[in-house]
């Protein structure tokens, strides 16, 4: 799939744009954190979820599950993070 085929709703493009501007801040040493994440955008914390499941099935991120099950930690593939250069610093 083409970069310019995919469809992406808004709060994918905001969720690929922290992660990249956090990949960024770390220099890809620290893997982002979910509830930082959560905290970040101010959305449900459940249409987040969803998303980033959403980001990990097209194979664009990975997320780190806590024993529980519950997400903990956040990465972008390298095609993931091809992705989200287009939208790292935007808040829209």
């Amino acid at each position: 799939m083409e970069m310019t085929t995919a469809r992406l709703s808004q709060l994918h493009k905001r969720i690929l744009g922290w992660l990249a501007a956090d990949h960024q801040r770390t220099q890809g040493r620290i893997t982002s954190s979910h509830p930082e994440l959560v905290r970040a955008l101010q959305r449900d914390k459940g249409k987040i979820s969803q998303s980033l499941r959403t980001l990990e099935v097209r194979g664009w991120m990975v997320i780190g599950r806590s024993s529980g099950g519950k997400a903990a930690s956040l990465r972008l593939t390298p095609e993931g993070q091809k992705w989200a250069s287009q939208f790292a610093g935007r808040c829209d």
